[in-house]
């Protein structure tokens, strides 16, 4: 499942749940294959972000586990205390599991 900003979503794409208004309305159900006219008036109707099935986009603030960890390399490069260190590790471990969780639902 992916929380994609309505300017996302195209038709075809199936809702992960339901889609709701501000009001807490519910526009749409569960499952249900989004159209064009869909998308039109949940954008008149002010929905701002809508969960899909699956990942089908690669927004461009994610990074792949390879670009975070390689970040976290250079964030880390000449450090020596051994409590920043330990940062780092536990840093890895919770970006390791953040992936492997994604992957899951995705």
């Amino acid at each position: 499942m992916q929380r994609l900003p309505l300017s996302y979503i195209r038709p075809g794409m199936k809702t992960f749940e339901e889609v709701v208004d501000a009001q807490g309305r519910v526009l749409c159900g569960k499952g249900v294959e989004l159209t064009e006219s869909m998308l039109q008036k949940f954008q008149e109707l002010g929905v701002s972000y809508i969960t899909v099935e699956g990942t089908p986009v690669k927004l461009p603030w994610e990074k792949t586990l390879e670009e975070e960890l390689e970040l976290l390399e250079k964030r880390f490069s000449g450090v020596k205390d051994e409590f920043l260190l330990h940062v780092k590790e536990v840093l890895k471990e919770v970006l390791m599991m953040k992936h492997s969780s994604g992957a899951k639902n995705g």
